[in-house]
């Protein structure tokens, strides 16, 4: 009789640990997916914002033969939804695969 109740004590306290590894599993799983989540939108925001290019000072040529200088200055550019999808797509590649030992 002593040796079961000895039995379920341990049972008991195996369970409390068994439910204490599950809750801390899903836990770390549920803070995976919210850095996953957050990365994600980072990227995608990323994506979206136009890319600023600085285009360089050139000699253009006028029709009576004469050249100008033309400053240099910043050029916005929109990304095609193509473009953007493909950069996003290398991203998720990249990330998905396991490094090297």
């Amino acid at each position: 009789m002593d040796e079961l109740i000895c039995l379920i004590l341990k049972l008991y306290k195996m369970k409390k640990i068994l439910y204490l590894i599950i809750i801390l599993l899903f836990s770390i799983e549920s803070k995976a997916q919210k850095e996953m989540k957050k990365t994600n939108k980072q990227i995608v925001e990323h994506l979206n914002t136009p890319t600023k290019i600085w285009i360089d000072g050139a000699w253009k040529l006028q029709l009576d033969g004469s050249k100008v200088w033309k400053k240099g200055h910043w050029q916005f550019e929109e990304k095609s939804f193509q473009q953007k999808s493909e950069i996003f797509r290398k991203k998720m590649k990249k990330r998905q695969q396991a490094p090297y030992i």
